[in-house]
């Protein structure tokens, strides 16, 4: 008797995060004729609606040409670390980014270190946080794949690290959090995490 096989869960990017981006953020009439068809050839029509969800390649794909060309004079990791940042910023302009930052300035910067999970999965089904206070003074945050969706994503990241780096400094100061910018920690080859230092300001 064979036995039934589970569909692979694929992981995605929820069409409110790329409307964030796209429509909020950055706002699509920036981009001349030439970079809307490269976007459109990986995945990101925006002359159409947004779909439902997009694929992680897709999207990282599409932050890579968003980095180079609305931010040319940076280097990858700073114009990737800039449009995290801007992204905060565009996602609470949706519907749902408005409920989520709505709960998270109600709760206070502490509590709201408990929900973080629960605010990526708002946008993405593949992503959970972690925290710890490593000294009074010095939190440890770690972003990572949720292990059933290690088998999908193979040998491809599932984190952009500079680019998840400016959306959590910009969460931390949205929710009145008194500390400094994250500091991203060495990266393991081939790990589905990536680690942050945020250290106390003053």
């Amino acid at each position: 008797m064979m036995t039934a096989v589970a569909p692979r869960k694929e992981p995605v990017i929820f069409s409110q995060v790329v409307e964030a981006l796209f429509k909020h953020a950055i706002k699509r009439e920036r981009f001349d004729e030439s970079t809307r068809k490269r976007l459109k050839t990986i995945g990101i029509d925006l002359d159409q609606p947004f779909l439902v969800a997009y694929s992680i390649p897709t999207w990282f794909a599409a932050i890579n040409v968003c980095a180079e060309v609305l931010h040319p004079d940076l280097p990858s990791e700073q114009a990737r670390y800039r449009l995290g940042r801007q992204l905060v910023d565009g996602y609470g302009q949706t519907t749902m980014g408005r409920a989520v930052f709505a709960m998270l300035r109600m709760l206070g910067w502490e509590r709201s270190l408990t929900r973080i999970s629960r605010g990526l999965q708002s946008g993405t089904n593949y992503l959970a946080a972690r925290t710890r206070f490593l000294d009074e003074n010095t939190l440890e945050m770690i972003f990572e794949v949720i292990p059933e969706f290690h088998t999908a994503l193979g040998p491809q990241p599932g984190i952009d690290p500079y680019f998840m780096n400016g959306t959590m400094d910009g969460m931390m100061a949205l929710v009145g959090a008194p500390f400094a910018g994250g500091e991203l920690q060495p990266l393991e080859p081939g790990a589905q995490h990536v680690v942050y230092v945020l250290r106390r300001k003053g």
